[in-house]
């Protein structure tokens, strides 16, 4: 068999040609968008752009030049080409609108007559004016990394089993005096977490947080919001000189203490270090020791099973009164920028679907 297959060569497509070919597109080609009165963007370029995916879709495909262009990209399952440049842009923008404050564009962003410019306009008129993003509500990604010296050193131990098995073995076979679990959910658009402490012979304590709207958070970030409560709950235990166990059944969410923090969502975690230091720091003399450790989610855990019921209850709406939350989750959380990603990819989907069906 000659060639290449087709999934390589879509592979390489969009991951050799597509970068190369609309690298810096929001300085050379206006986003396609429209005021409720006109439609803007550049359609000679975005032609162009398509005649080019063209010949890529006919070499993934191996199709017939006779075949229409709609087809051969719903066949490649290639984004055609207005939809890839709004995408592209899109991505722009939402990077603008995460500049931080001493960053020399961000007062330009800020202002509200920089996408109402009706004449002459700039490649930065032209994106705000097609994607009204507050930078005053979207999550800022520090300029400055973590300290590389502090990272692989934790108020905590981590423990990671390499399977199912093993984890559920280790979390009843635990000997910690203290067992928080939380888990979190996304039901009818909405994210919630929820936090449950047990200890023998004693109620468990027991908290609930609704981010918001599924387009503005994430799955993992709501993973990060429940390590931050299930620490608030250590913080406050009048008996803190023993051992704990905070389970998460979320891999990622535990590996991201071991990374730059630079990354959407972060902030949750230098959140959850800082407060971890401070309750290393109140208990050093006694025997406190704090474990987090990945419980295999849905495998008959107790504990685990009890909180998940409660996470769908988060995610409809319920929220713990303020003043027993953590300090830094009074106020109403950033929007997270990865969350923007995805709903606007989602749009594109559905836009190019319904384009689909009124093509054919």
């Amino acid at each position: 068999m000659w060639g290449l297959m087709p999934s390589y060569a879509r592979k390489l497509y969009v991951s050799v040609a597509i970068p190369r070919v609309l690298y810096a597109i929001d300085i050379w080609c206006a986003p396609p968008y429209d005021d409720g009165q006109r439609q803007y963007g550049m359609i000679k370029i975005t032609r162009q752009l398509a005649t080019i995916q063209r010949l890529g879709a006919l070499a993934i495909t191996g199709g017939l030049r006779i075949l229409a262009t709609d087809a051969l990209d719903a066949t490649a399952f290639l984004l055609p080409a207005v939809l890839l440049v709004d995408k592209w842009c899109h991505r722009v923008a939402l990077h603008l609108a995460m500049l931080p404050e001493k960053h020399p564009l961000y007062g330009t962003v800020c202002n509200k007559i920089t996408g109402k410019i009706q004449k002459h306009k700039s490649p930065i008129n032209n994106l705000l004016a097609a994607y009204r993003h507050d930078p005053r509500k979207i999550k800022k990604i520090p300029a400055v990394a973590r300290n590389p010296m502090l990272q692989g050193i934790l108020p905590f131990a981590v423990s990671i089993a390499e399977n199912r098995e093993d984890s559920i073995r280790e979390a009843e076979n635990t000997s910690e005096a203290v067992q928080v679990f939380m888990d979190s959910s996304a039901i009818n658009g909405k994210v919630g977490v929820a936090v449950v402490l047990t200890r023998a012979g004693n109620p468990p304590c027991m908290l609930h947080f609704n981010l918001g709207p599924e387009n503005e958070h994430t799955v993992h970030e709501a993973e990060l919001v429940g390590i931050l409560l299930g620490m608030h709950l250590i913080s406050t235990e009048r008996h803190g000189s023993i051992s704990y166990a905070l389970g998460v059944d979320n891999q990622a969410a535990i590996q991201a203490f071991h990374s730059t923090l630079r990354n959407p969502g972060h902030h949750l975690a230098r959140e959850i270090l800082r407060i971890a230091n401070q309750v290393q720091k109140r208990r050093q003399k006694g025997n406190y020791k704090l474990i987090i450790c990945w419980t295999a989610g849905h495998k008959g855990i107790t504990g685990n099973e009890e909180v998940n019921y409660e996470a769908k209850k988060a995610a409809e709406g319920k929220t713990s009164d303020k003043k027993l939350l953590p300090s830094y989750l009074r106020k109403l959380l950033l929007i997270n920028p990865t969350a923007r990603k995805r709903a606007h990819h989602k749009g594109l989907m559905k836009i190019w679907k319904k384009d689909w069906k009124t093509s054919t």
